[in-house]
Protein backbone atom coordinates (compact mmCIF):
# COMPACT_ATOMS: atom_id res chain seq x y z
CA UNK A 1 0.00 0.00 0.00
CA UNK A 2 3.09 2.67 0.58
CA UNK A 3 3.92 2.29 -3.03
CA UNK A 4 0.57 2.41 -4.35
CA UNK A 5 0.47 5.91 -2.00
CA UNK A 6 4.05 7.45 -2.87
CA UNK A 7 3.44 8.08 -6.51
CA UNK A 8 0.14 9.78 -5.98
CA UNK A 9 2.02 11.92 -2.78
CA UNK A 10 4.83 12.50 -5.17
CA UNK A 11 2.61 13.69 -8.20
CA UNK A 12 1.27 16.03 -6.27
CA UNK A 13 3.80 17.45 -4.94
CA UNK A 14 5.08 17.71 -8.50
CA UNK A 15 1.90 19.84 -9.64
CA UNK A 16 2.09 21.94 -6.08
CA UNK A 17 5.65 22.70 -7.43
CA UNK A 18 4.62 23.59 -10.93
CA UNK A 19 1.79 25.29 -10.06
CA UNK A 20 4.11 27.72 -8.02
CA UNK A 21 6.42 28.16 -10.67
CA UNK A 22 3.99 29.15 -13.12
CA UNK A 23 2.75 32.13 -10.69
CA UNK A 24 6.07 33.25 -10.22
CA UNK A 25 6.88 33.79 -13.94
CA UNK A 26 3.67 35.06 -14.43
CA UNK A 27 4.39 37.51 -11.86
CA UNK A 28 7.50 38.42 -12.72
CA UNK A 29 6.20 38.66 -16.36
CA UNK A 30 3.14 41.19 -15.31
CA UNK A 31 5.86 43.02 -13.28
CA UNK A 32 7.78 43.67 -16.23
CA UNK A 33 5.14 45.39 -18.24
CA UNK A 34 4.87 47.86 -15.30
CA UNK A 35 6.40 51.31 -16.22
CA UNK A 36 8.92 53.03 -14.54
CA UNK A 37 6.74 55.66 -13.78
CA UNK A 38 3.96 53.25 -12.27
CA UNK A 39 6.75 50.83 -10.81
CA UNK A 40 6.20 53.09 -7.44
CA UNK A 41 2.99 54.35 -7.77
CA UNK A 42 -0.39 52.71 -5.99
CA UNK A 43 -1.48 50.04 -7.72
CA UNK A 44 -5.18 51.55 -6.20
CA UNK A 45 -5.64 54.58 -3.86
CA UNK A 46 -4.53 53.60 -0.30
CA UNK A 47 -2.55 50.47 -1.90
CA UNK A 48 0.68 49.46 -2.46
CA UNK A 49 3.06 50.17 -5.47
CA UNK A 50 4.20 47.57 -7.67
CA UNK A 51 7.70 47.79 -5.54
CA UNK A 52 6.29 47.04 -2.28
CA UNK A 53 3.54 44.70 -3.36
CA UNK A 54 7.39 42.91 -4.73
CA UNK A 55 9.56 43.98 -1.52
CA UNK A 56 6.10 41.55 -0.07
CA UNK A 57 6.48 38.92 -1.38
CA UNK A 58 9.77 38.90 -1.06
CA UNK A 59 9.88 39.19 2.53
CA UNK A 60 7.12 36.54 2.40
CA UNK A 61 9.86 34.05 0.99
CA UNK A 62 12.40 35.10 3.56
CA UNK A 63 10.63 34.62 6.04
CA UNK A 64 9.77 30.85 5.37
CA UNK A 65 13.16 30.09 3.92
CA UNK A 66 14.11 31.15 7.37
CA UNK A 67 11.70 29.01 9.02
CA UNK A 68 12.86 25.96 6.99
CA UNK A 69 16.61 26.84 7.57
CA UNK A 70 16.68 28.00 11.24
CA UNK A 71 13.40 26.96 12.62
CA UNK A 72 12.10 30.56 13.13
CA UNK A 73 8.97 31.77 11.61
CA UNK A 74 5.85 33.99 11.74
CA UNK A 75 4.33 35.09 15.38
CA UNK A 76 0.80 33.34 15.45
CA UNK A 77 -1.64 35.65 15.38
CA UNK A 78 -4.77 33.89 16.69
CA UNK A 79 -5.31 31.52 18.85
CA UNK A 80 -5.40 27.68 17.90
CA UNK A 81 -8.66 26.95 18.00
CA UNK A 82 -9.11 29.82 15.62
CA UNK A 83 -6.32 29.01 13.56
CA UNK A 84 -8.07 25.29 12.73
CA UNK A 85 -11.34 26.71 11.97
CA UNK A 86 -9.26 29.06 9.64
CA UNK A 87 -7.31 26.17 8.20
CA UNK A 88 -10.48 23.87 7.67
CA UNK A 89 -12.54 26.31 6.41
CA UNK A 90 -11.05 29.18 4.52
CA UNK A 91 -8.12 27.72 3.13
CA UNK A 92 -9.54 25.00 1.19
CA UNK A 93 -12.01 27.66 -0.31
CA UNK A 94 -8.85 30.01 -0.76
CA UNK A 95 -7.20 27.15 -2.74
CA UNK A 96 -9.93 26.18 -4.64
CA UNK A 97 -11.29 29.90 -5.89
CA UNK A 98 -7.35 31.08 -5.95
CA UNK A 99 -8.49 33.92 -4.18
CA UNK A 100 -7.19 35.78 -1.14
CA UNK A 101 -9.94 37.57 1.29
CA UNK A 102 -10.29 41.55 0.50
CA UNK A 103 -8.44 43.85 2.80
CA UNK A 104 -6.90 40.91 4.73
CA UNK A 105 -4.14 42.47 6.37
CA UNK A 106 -0.73 41.28 6.27
CA UNK A 107 1.13 40.46 9.04
CA UNK A 108 3.75 42.68 10.76
CA UNK A 109 6.76 40.99 9.30
CA UNK A 110 6.24 41.20 5.85
CA UNK A 111 4.90 44.42 5.39
CA UNK A 112 7.07 46.71 3.56
CA UNK A 113 7.90 50.07 3.67
CA UNK A 114 7.67 52.88 1.61
CA UNK A 115 11.22 54.32 1.24
CA UNK A 116 14.47 52.44 -0.24
CA UNK A 117 13.49 50.17 -2.15
CA UNK A 118 15.53 48.16 -5.00
CA UNK A 119 14.57 49.22 -8.71
CA UNK A 120 12.06 47.19 -10.64
CA UNK A 121 15.03 44.94 -12.24
CA UNK A 122 17.08 44.28 -9.28
CA UNK A 123 13.32 43.61 -7.20
CA UNK A 124 12.32 40.99 -10.30
CA UNK A 125 15.72 39.58 -9.61
CA UNK A 126 15.53 39.32 -6.44
CA UNK A 127 12.40 37.64 -6.14
CA UNK A 128 13.45 35.19 -8.91
CA UNK A 129 16.22 34.15 -6.76
CA UNK A 130 14.18 34.07 -3.70
CA UNK A 131 10.81 32.04 -4.99
CA UNK A 132 13.63 29.31 -6.73
CA UNK A 133 15.57 28.99 -3.21
CA UNK A 134 12.31 28.61 -1.41
CA UNK A 135 11.11 25.62 -3.87
CA UNK A 136 14.30 24.38 -2.84
CA UNK A 137 14.34 24.72 0.50
CA UNK A 138 10.60 23.59 0.92
CA UNK A 139 11.88 20.05 -0.86
CA UNK A 140 14.65 20.48 1.04
CA UNK A 141 12.20 20.27 4.32
CA UNK A 142 9.22 18.23 2.82
CA UNK A 143 12.21 15.11 2.28
CA UNK A 144 13.35 15.94 6.17
CA UNK A 145 10.03 14.86 7.93
CA UNK A 146 8.74 18.14 9.22
CA UNK A 147 5.12 18.75 9.13
CA UNK A 148 5.00 21.78 6.70
CA UNK A 149 5.04 25.64 6.82
CA UNK A 150 4.02 27.37 9.57
CA UNK A 151 1.31 30.43 8.72
CA UNK A 152 0.56 33.00 11.17
CA UNK A 153 -3.48 32.76 10.56
CA UNK A 154 -3.98 29.01 9.46
CA UNK A 155 -0.63 27.53 11.94
CA UNK A 156 1.10 24.46 10.68
CA UNK A 157 0.00 23.50 7.00
CA UNK A 158 1.02 20.33 4.95
CA UNK A 159 3.67 21.27 2.27
CA UNK A 160 1.80 20.68 -0.79
CA UNK A 161 -1.12 22.94 0.33
CA UNK A 162 1.87 25.76 1.25
CA UNK A 163 3.11 26.14 -1.79
CA UNK A 164 -0.40 26.27 -3.48
CA UNK A 165 -1.01 29.06 -1.27
CA UNK A 166 2.30 30.72 -2.40
CA UNK A 167 0.88 30.62 -6.03
CA UNK A 168 -2.54 31.90 -4.86
CA UNK A 169 -0.81 35.01 -3.11
CA UNK A 170 1.62 35.36 -6.31
CA UNK A 171 -1.62 35.26 -8.38
CA UNK A 172 -3.27 37.62 -6.12
CA UNK A 173 -0.78 40.16 -6.57
CA UNK A 174 -0.08 39.55 -10.18
CA UNK A 175 -3.60 40.65 -10.48
CA UNK A 176 -2.99 43.73 -8.76
CA UNK A 177 0.08 45.16 -10.91
CA UNK A 178 -1.63 44.12 -14.07
CA UNK A 179 -4.21 45.97 -13.59
CA UNK A 180 -1.39 48.92 -13.46
CA UNK A 181 -0.07 47.60 -17.22
CA UNK A 182 -3.60 48.04 -18.72
CA UNK A 183 -3.38 51.84 -17.74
Amino acid sequence: MATATAPRADARWSAALEEHQVALAAYLDAGQTVSDAAWTQPWAPGKWSPAQITEHLAMVYRVFITEMTEGVGMRMKLTPFRRGVLRTLMLPHMLFHRTFPKAAPAPREVRPVAENLPSRTAALADLRALGERFEHELSVARASGRPGLTHPFFGVIDWNRGVRLAAVHLEHHTRQIASLARR
